[in-house]
């Protein structure tokens, strides 16, 4: 069958085609590389052309910027647990605290990443801290709208591109926050689980940390926990994974050229690393991790005036924060050969 999606090289993997499909006609896949694309069953699809409209590689996305802020939370043990600052955890609390859900990405049994809905406090220490890794949508799009039906708020989290296509399924609600993140680039999850296979047994695996602080914030670690024997905690400069996806290896081929970056962000805050903190605010440094946070829109900025009392933050500028983390404005660049 011809018809498709998207361009293949343009497909960010999504799944928001699949949920959209009303014939039921598209099931994700992954293919050669362990990358999901769209499959489309020619004998149900009717080209009604539903799934190029809310496919987020079709189109164009313009964002904001309100404010910028270095920041992170004042709680010890919440900061501990965060790949950086810990304001994912402060604002998830208070959709919590208003009887909502968050929508971010926890582990199944075999720790793929996968999205999941936490309407507790319990359920969202999962969702805490980074997954290098692709996240298997499980049809979050459909069960977020769901949710939204229902009069109770959401959080989103999710890379930019998969912000785009919850917005595109569901319009931009006033019961719906989203919060992306300055995004590296999404390796295969294929590539993840082959190293977990190789090198643990998976039974024995209890949880895994892409950004544990054992050595520091800036000095972070791959940390897989086990029920025997000693913990596994390796450097990002000697872990083969860590290597190979801070190298920029193995990304998806949309993540060379992601239309997200600059003022293509459609969420409502933006969060990340403000590495080289210690040269623009060396005061907010104190190497336990600290926050970039973008303020897009006036949902965002309610939001983050509602966590206020509870970070340590100072105002700065975008362009301080394009120096101090390229992935705010630029694309992960495709290494040769």
């Amino acid at each position: 069958m011809s018809f498709t999606v998207c361009d293949k090289d343009l497909c960010v993997g999504c799944g928001a085609c699949a949920d959209e499909c009303h014939c039921e006609a598209i099931t994700l896949s992954r293919d050669e590389y362990g990358f999901l694309r769209p499959v489309i069953d020619g004998g149900k699809c009717a080209e009604c052309l539903t799934c190029r409209g809310v496919c987020p590689a079709n189109g164009s996305h313009k964002g904001g910027t309100i404010a910028v802020f270095a920041a992170y939370a004042k709680d010890k043990n919440v900061r501990k647990r965060s790949s950086s600052g810990g304001i994912f955890r402060l604002l998830a609390d208070k959709i919590l605290e208003d009887g909502g859900v968050v929508a971010a990405v926890g582990y199944d049994g075999d720790f793929r990443a996968v999205y999941k809905i936490a309407a507790s406090g319990a359920k969202l220490d999962e969702m805490m801290g980074s997954k290098y890794t692709e996240a298997l949508p499980n049809g979050i799009y459909s069960k977020v709208r769901d949710v939204l039906d229902s009069g109770k708020k959401v959080l989103f989290v999710g890379t930019p591109c998969r912000v785009a296509a919850l917005k595109n399924l569901t319009g931009d609600r006033e019961n719906l926050l989203t919060a992306d993140f300055l995004c590296h680039g999404v390796p295969s999850g294929l590539l993840f689980e082959k190293f977990l296979g190789e090198n643990f047994k998976k039974r024995d695996i209890t949880n895994v940390s892409f950004r544990d602080k054992t050595h520091g914030w800036q000095e972070f670690s791959m940390r897989v926990d086990r029920s025997i024997g000693e913990p596994y905690v390796c450097s990002q400069y000697k872990d083969p994974y860590l290597r190979a996806f801070l190298g920029n290896k193995f990304l998806r081929e949309s993540c060379y050229n992601c239309k997200f970056k600059q003022d293509g962000y459609v969420s409502d805050i933006t969060l990340g690393d403000f590495w080289g903190i210690s040269s623009f605010l060396p005061s907010m440094n104190d190497d336990k991790g600290t926050s970039a946070v973008v303020v897009r829109t006036k949902k965002g900025s309610e939001a983050f005036e509602r966590i206020k009392d509870s970070v340590v933050y100072k105002e700065t500028t975008e362009a301080v924060l394009g120096k101090a983390n390229a992935a705010l404005v630029s694309s992960s660049k495709k290494p040769d050969g």
